[in-house]
């Protein structure tokens, strides 16, 4: 059956401590202070979001995510008491074309869940609404191009590919390929403690 509404709340709930852990992960290697925009794609829960606002008091953030997420991501943003610098957008980043433009966006476990084909999709829109000289991270599992390290990240990549139709953990050398389409440029990886890694690029101004 689909879950509950309840039943979603409790699932963002219990994934909200691991997105702020990598939001502060993203700040400690990357400046906020000076940003004014931020999306969030695929937010689910809005965490990192709300705790990259928290401690930037002049950035405003969105976070997208389908709408059948929308109502849960808005509880967890009233709750936060934050409302004020956080939009709430219902929409799908592959399918539909996307609003707004923004200094940095960040995608965080997204693309290990799509197709090759909806991951370049999806970069090239996210691209389109990101201003010259913004960032994108990307944020999840990334595998090393020999495809057999991060060891923990082989082993994610099965479960994703086993639980998910298209997903799986994809090589930074397909990222590099995917973002230098969309235009981006100037390719920088961190390879965090838990084998995750930020992967980010640059858009030229």
């Amino acid at each position: 059956h689909a879950p509950s509404q309840d039943e979603m709340v409790a699932l963002f709930r219990g994934l909200y401590p691991g997105a702020v852990a990598d939001a502060h992960k993203l700040m400690k290697h990357f400046d906020f202070s000076k940003i004014d925009s931020l999306l969030d794609v695929g937010g689910g829960s809005g965490a990192l979001a709300i705790a990259i606002a928290q401690a930037n008091p002049r950035l405003k953030a969105t976070v997208l995510d389908l709408p059948s997420v929308v109502p849960i991501t808005r509880q967890f943003v009233d709750e936060a008491n934050i409302s004020e610098r956080i939009a709430i957008s219902a929409g799908n980043a592959i399918h539909d074309s996307l609003r707004g433009s923004y200094d940095v966006v960040v995608a965080r476990h997204v693309t290990q869940v799509l197709s090759a084909e909806d991951s370049r999709t999806l970069l090239s829109n996210l691209a389109a609404v990101l201003n010259p000289g913004g960032m994108i991270h990307l944020v999840g599992w990334i595998l090393d191009d020999s495809r057999i390290s991060p060891e923990n990240i082989v082993g994610y990549n099965l479960v994703l590919l086993s639980a998910y139709q298209d997903g799986q953990a994809y090589t930074e050398q397909e990222y590099h390929e995917w973002l230098a389409e969309a235009g981006f440029a100037a390719f920088e990886r961190v390879v965090l403690p838990d084998g995750a890694s930020i992967l980010t690029a640059h858009k030229p101004e």
